[in-house]
């Protein structure tokens, strides 16, 4: 049992140690996407991860963690599928060759893209800054021009690249999957969700490392799959209300979402600003946060005793609704399935543009949409 505490314990300390290069990691639940096709293998079933030798201990797979209600979130690796090094204006992404994952305010290709999302009650952090300034070094980042940043894949990309990307962009192989497939690419799973046209929904969606920015919902037919982001960026999903979060304890509280439509692509689809505050203040260069932390960033829409300050290197970070690393906060989405869809097979896709980093996570589900039923 010591030696068992032992293994654990040093594992949790390499983990907790590079937690300053952190990727961005967030991923969707429910429905249950094609990314966690991993949870169907025994050892990562149940919400569980296999163990693997890194720097001479048994150490835990980097876990998906989230919450499902009363139930096992098998997320598997769904969180470790993304695009990284990903600039708005490039062409296409450099997979972190040239700076990794959290560049220091840098244009990846020298694209000269002005960001649109400039309000700061539209930014997630470094609010009080002037747009467009040295201070603004968030500038090139995806969240700042909504769906304008290339990705990889609609659905993802084992690991953010062909190789394991800076912030625990290490996926582990699998029969199923290996790093650098694409998501597009994995094997059909019905989630068992159906939604009627015109219909009221609602998706679930966990954050398990938060780099600021915001959402989309989109859908494309089941048959032109591997869907292109342009077959996805035809068919948006509208908000149908606010969100609501669920805390670590199982309490359930409504948000007040901020919903965008200006600056973003597709031109005049909606995304939602995400809710939760990142408290943890970490900048790129080791910078710290210009003026005092209501400017810098939101407050947390739940009570906490105190932000979650300037913590030590190694520290969570994690309020009850707000921080860094976030191992069981749940989004749940309100959705409206447009309802001029024809009845059939489709693929959900969640693109969220992170804020702090030159990232895009992504995930998909498949769905089937019926016909409204008759009054």
């Amino acid at each position: 049992m010591a030696h068992g505490m032992k293994k654990i314990q040093v594992a949790l300390c390499l983990a907790f140690a590079l937690f300053g290069t952190s990727a961005a990691h967030s991923m969707m639940i429910r429905p249950k996407p094609r990314n966690a096709v991993d949870s169907s293998l025994p050892e990562w079933s149940n919400g569980t991860a296999p163990y693997r030798w890194t720097g001479g201990v048994d150490a835990p797979t980097w876990p998906c963690a989230c919450r499902n209600g009363s139930q096992a979130c098998e997320s598997a690796q769904t969180c470790l599928w993304m695009s990284v090094g990903c600039s708005i204006g490039c062409a296409e992404c450099d997979g972190g060759s040239k700076g990794g994952a959290n560049p220091n305010g840098q244009d990846r290709c020298n694209g000269g893209m002005k960001a649109t999302i400039n309000d700061p009650k539209h930014r997630t952090l470094n609010r009080n800054v002037t747009a467009f300034s040295a201070d603004d070094w968030t500038r090139w980042n995806p969240w700042r021009a909504p769906g304008s940043a290339p990705v990889y894949d609609p659905c993802g990309r084992a690991g953010g690249a062909g190789h394991s990307t800076p912030g625990h962009g290490e996926f582990t192989n699998t029969t199923f999957a290996k790093m650098g497939d694409l998501g597009s690419r994995l094997p059909y799973q019905h989630s068992g969700t159906v939604w009627e046209a015109g219909s009221a929904v609602e998706t679930w969606q966990a954050i398990r490392a938060n780099h600021g920015g915001g959402y989309q919902y989109r859908l494309c037919p089941l048959e032109k799959m591997p869907c292109t982001e342009a077959d996805f960026q035809e068919t948006p999903m509208p908000f149908a209300d606010s969100s609501s979060l669920m805390l670590s304890n199982g309490t359930v509280i409504k948000l007040t979402s901020t919903f965008v439509s200006e600056g973003t692509l597709p031109k005049g689809g909606t995304w939602q600003m995400l809710p939760i505050p990142d408290t943890h203040h970490v900048q790129p260069g080791g910078r710290t946060p210009v003026g005092p932390v209501e400017a810098w960033t939101f407050p947390p829409p739940c009570f906490e005793p105190r932000y979650v300050e300037n913590a030590p290197l190694g520290s969570l970070a994690e309020g009850r609704c707000s921080g860094q690393w976030i191992s069981n906060i749940t989004l749940m989405d309100q959705l409206t399935v447009p309802a001029h869809l024809a009845p059939g097979e489709y693929v959900l896709g969640l693109r969220w543009d992170c804020e702090t980093s030159a990232q895009v996570w992504q995930s998909c589900a498949d769905v089937t949409i019926t016909a409204p039923k008759l009054a």
